[in-house]
């Protein structure tokens, strides 16, 4: 009898042993699976903030860099066929030349209307004042006024996006058998520039330094 109670009770204890390791082995798998399905998201995550980050900023400063650049030194674009278009409106014609004489935000610009030409200045606040005095408009002048598609503006804006920098004056010339508006830009490192562009087509030329 005392026997037989033995064997039971050594037969109990290997049972729960092997119920505790089976209950621990479960346990240390179900922790390391979730260690490592938490690691690999957060890994992704990082990574690809990481990449999108430089490109970002530095596009943008791009941007502005190009922003501030084309507005460095003088008037913007904005700024020189605004005073174009008050010349205009005063004098009644079609503006065909522009000088930026005293460096002072004014320009002196020429308007054709029919055979005449009349000098209007307009001032850094947009003021525009007529010349009593009108002359007659050249034949050269007169020959590109007419052959010319492209307006005055239409030239700075395009001799603009040749050359960085600010407008100093803008003129007809005649070469080799056809008109262009000559533009002359001011910039940082070259000096005045000049760009022809054809008063027809419209095509850009860009003087390069001898």
């Amino acid at each position: 009898m005392t026997t037989s109670r033995t064997a039971l009770i050594a037969l109990a204890a290997a049972v729960s042993l092997g119920v505790t390791a089976c209950g621990s082995d479960t346990g240390a798998d179900g922790a390391g699976s979730t260690t490592s399905s938490s690691a690999a998201p957060s890994t992704t995550t990082t990574e690809s903030s990481s990449d999108d980050s430089p490109s970002d900023g530095s596009s943008s400063a791009d941007d502005t860099s190009r922003s501030s650049t084309s507005a460095a030194g003088g008037a913007s674009s904005d700024d020189v066929l605004a005073a174009i278009s008050a010349a205009e409106e005063e004098a009644g014609g079609a503006a065909y030349e522009i000088d930026d004489q005293d460096d002072d935000g004014s320009w002196e610009i020429d308007v054709a209307e029919g055979s005449t030409s009349t000098e209007v200045t307009v001032t850094a606040d947009g003021t525009a004042t007529v010349d009593d005095d009108t002359d007659d408009l050249d034949d050269e002048d007169r020959a590109a006024i007419e052959a010319a598609k492209i307006s005055l503006g239409d030239a700075i804006t395009t001799a603009l996006k040749q050359v960085d920098g600010t407008l100093d004056d803008v003129e007809l010339e005649e070469q080799g058998g056809r008109h262009v508006w000559q533009v002359t830009i001011d910039t940082t490192d070259r000096g005045g520039v000049e760009v022809d562009v054809d008063v027809e087509s419209g095509q850009a030329t860009v003087a390069t330094d001898d």
